[in-house]
C-alpha cells in the first residue's frame, strides 16, 4: 500500500542519514553534491561503456515492425549512439545522484521523493542526448547528422519529452526506493552495515524488477523519438498489443539488471572513498597538538 512504502521508504532514509554521521561527521549540502556529482559520474560512465550494446539491441528490438524476423544486421554497429549516450549519461547521471544525496541526507527526503527530484534535474541533459542516441541506434546515421536531423525537426531536441518523464520519474522513483528498503532491511537484519558486493547485487535485483515493469513506458519513449506506430496498426488481439507494449522487455532487465551491478558498485565504492578521505582529515586533526 503506499502508505506502507512510504513507511519503509522514510526508514530507508534515516538509516542511510545515520551511515553517513556516523561514518564521515556533519556533511554540508555542498559536500553531498560534490560526492553525488563524482560518484554518478564515474558509475553512469562504466555503466554505458559497459553495457551499450544490449541498450541498442532492445531500442532495435522495439521499433522493428510487428511480425518481422530479427536480422543478422540488427546485431552490428551496437555501440552506435554510445557519444551522444555518454554526452548526456554522464552529466545527467551527476546531477541525479548529486540531487538525490542532497535531498535525502541534507533534506530528509524519502528515496522516492528523492529519487523524482533527481530525475527532473537530470532529464534536461538526458532527454536530448538520448533522442539523438536512439535515432542514431536505429538509423545508423552518424553523430553530425543525427544532431542536425533532430535540431531541424519538428519539437526539436525536447520532441517526447513528456514520454522520458513518464518513464524516468517511476523507474527512479521505484528503484531507488526499492533499492534503500531493501538494503536497510538487509543491515537490520544482519546487525551490520552490507558488503560491497551485497550492495551491488541488491542494485541489480532492483533495476532488474524495475526495468520489467516500466518496459512499457520505455516502448512509448522509443514510438515518440523513433517511430510513431511501432506496428500498432497491426495487431489484432490483446496478446498482440500486450507483445508489442514488452517489446524488449528482457534485455532492458538484463541491462539495467548488469548495469544496477555496475552502477552502485561504483557508486558505493566511490562514496566510501570520501568516507574514507573524511575519516583521514578527523584523525589528521586529533593529531595536531593544542597550544
Amino acid at each position: 500500500s503506499p502508505s506502507s512504502t512510504a513507511t519503509r521508504s522514510t526508514s530507508a532514509s534515516a538509516h542511510s542519514r545515520r551511515d553517513a554521521s556516523t561514518s564521515a561527521g556533519v556533511l554540508t549540502v555542498p559536500t553531498h553534491l560534490k560526492r553525488g556529482i563524482a560518484a554518478g559520474s564515474i558509475a553512469g560512465m562504466t555503466t554505458q561503456l559497459l553495457l551499450f550494446p544490449l541498450s541498442t539491441f532492445k531500442t532495435r528490438m522495439q521499433v522493428k515492425p510487428l511480425g518481422r524476423a530479427f536480422r543478422a544486421a540488427d546485431c552490428f554497429q551496437l555501440y552506435s549512439g554510445l557519444v551522444p549516450e555518454l554526452m548526456g549519461t554522464v552529466p545527467g547521471t551527476a546531477l541525479f545522484m548529486g540531487t538525490y544525496e542532497s535531498a535525502k541526507k541534507s533534506f530528509g527526503a524519502a528515496p522516492g521523493i528523492a529519487a523524482a527530484c533527481g530525475a527532473l534535474a537530470a532529464s534536461v541533459v538526458l532527454a536530448p542526448m538520448e533522442l539523438i542516441s536512439r535515432r542514431m541506434q536505429v538509423r545508423r546515421t552518424p553523430f553530425r547528422l543525427a544532431v542536425a536531423a533532430s535540431v531541424r525537426a519538428k519539437g526539436g531536441l525536447f520532441v517526447g519529452f513528456g514520454s522520458f518523464l513518464a518513464r524516468e520519474l517511476p523507474f527512479d522513483m521505484i528503484q531507488m526506493s526499492a533499492f534503500e528498503w531493501m538494503k536497510s532491511t538487509m543491515e537490520r537484519k544482519n546487525g551490520q552495515k552490507l558488503r560491497a558486493r551485497d550492495t551491488a547485487v541488491l542494485g541489480g535485483l532492483a533495476g532488474s524488477f524495475t526495468g520489467l515493469v516500466t518496459t512499457p513506458f520505455d516502448v512509448s519513449r522509443t514510438a515518440s523519438v523513433c517511430s510513431k506506430s511501432l506496428g500498432l496498426e497491426n495487431t489484432k488481439t490483446m496478446g498482440d498489443v500486450s507483445r508489442l507494449m514488452f517489446r524488449g522487455a528482457i534485455p532492458r532487465m538484463v541491462e539495467i539488471g548488469l548495469g544496477g551491478i555496475v552502477y552502485f558498485s561504483c557508486i558505493q565504492a566511490t562514496l566510501r572513498f570520501f568516507d574514507e578521505k573524511e575519516k583521514g582529515k578527523v584523525k589528521s586533526k586529533d593529531k595536531v597538538p593544542k597550544i
